[in-house]
């Protein structure tokens, strides 16, 4: 008999705690439901930083003192010649110097750009750092060959359970014609060569400075991935221009053609500068290293191709800049400078050169 009036209370209590979330549940407004989908915000595009863009406008900013920048027509719509143009200072005009600047630097670098077009001036000559835009990034190519079976076998399955029953599909062991895969790698020839591009900056420049200055000598100095597309330069208009070529570290970029193939079709004088190791079989493997186009000018008698190797560079970058200039001009008056004052001198006397030098010396 006593358990009913303790069942009577837990009852009580149970139901006082039911009608007290009743309330609360009265008492709160209605809320939309959590599971309403929510219109989401527009996607924002992804957008690269313009590299060439943001260099060239800090470079306009901070032009070197007694440097003129330069911004010629090229004559194409909407492209200009971005240069530093320094005047010759020593009272005697020995010609003109186009430099041509690696693609990971620009035309105010320190360690060598500025040392050369600024240290040179000092010695009569005229020299205009040229800015390069960055070369076209090359498209990863699509994998359309059957090849790509083997990789995604799920795939593949899929792809012959959808096909149509009268479409034969190819065996595993097929080999891709030449053709097949010519189809597949082909890219679109729509947008213009790298290398045209620096070939207007090219003849910009030297159409400007032999305007301007009344120059008919020119050195076309390139740096790294520079001396490559200087090496293009001069083959190509050679027969127009007075032109030579000196390479400081060269390298080649992509899409270029190797320099093994260009130098033996220069003319005029080639110096090659290099700062590799004579041991190093990992840089003396590559098909463009610095004992590779020595080989090649001996083996093809190019007279006109001089070779000699830069001391090892230590952390003071001034001192090892001072050094480069010194180097550079001693190159510049002995292959260049005296050689051509002595072949001068020769032509008018109506004599023939008594000794040769072997390629690379």
């Amino acid at each position: 008999m006593k358990l009913i009036p303790i069942i009577s209370i837990i009852i009580f209590t149970l139901s006082s705690f039911s009608y007290a979330a009743d309330n609360e549940n009265a008492a709160t407004p209605d809320q939309p439901e959590t599971t309403t989908s929510q219109p989401s915000p527009p996607e924002t595009p992804r957008t690269e930083p313009n590299l060439d863009s943001n260099r060239i406008q800090e470079l306009i900013k901070n032009t070197p003192q007694e440097t003129e920048l330069l911004q010629l027509d090229t004559g194409k719509e909407n492209e200009k010649l971005i240069g530093f143009y320094r005047s010759e200072g020593s009272g005697t005009s020995q010609g003109g110097i186009i430099i041509f600047p690696d693609q990971s630097t620009h035309i105010a670098w320190p360690e060598d750009m500025s040392v050369l077009s600024n240290g040179l001036a000092d010695f009569g000559w005229y020299t205009l750092a040229i800015y390069l835009p960055q070369p076209p990034v090359q498209p990863i190519p699509e994998r359309t060959l059957p090849t790509l079976s083997s990789f995604t076998p799920a795939a593949a399955a899929a792809e012959d359970t959808d096909a149509p029953n009268d479409t034969p599909s190819a065996a595993p062991d097929e080999t891709p014609t030449s053709t097949d895969i010519k189809e597949n790698t082909a890219t679109d020839t729509s947008e213009e060569p790298y290398e045209e591009a620096v070939f207007r900056l090219g003849k910009t420049a030297i159409s400007y400075m032999t305007t301007r200055d009344d120059l008919d000598r020119f050195i076309v100095i390139g740096i790294g991935t520079g001396a490559s597309w200087a090496a293009q330069y001069v083959k190509k208009y050679q027969e127009e221009q007075d032109l030579r070529l000196l390479m400081i570290n060269a390298k080649q970029p992509n899409g270029s053609l190797a320099l093994t193939e260009i130098l033996p079709e220069i003319k005029d004088t080639i110096i090659d500068l290099h700062q590799s190791s004579p041991i190093s079989s990992a840089t003396n493997s590559i098909s463009n290293a610095p004992a590779n186009r020595l080989r090649l000018a001996r083996h093809k008698k190019m007279n006109n191709f001089h070779q000699s190797r830069l001391p090892a560079t230590t952390d003071n970058w001034k001192r090892n800049n001072s050094w480069l200039l010194k180097h550079v001009r001693g190159v510049i008056n002995t292959y260049i400078v005296k050689a051509e004052r002595i072949e001068r001198e020769l032509k008018l006397n109506n004599k023939a050169p008594t000794k040769e030098n072997a390629p690379g010396q």
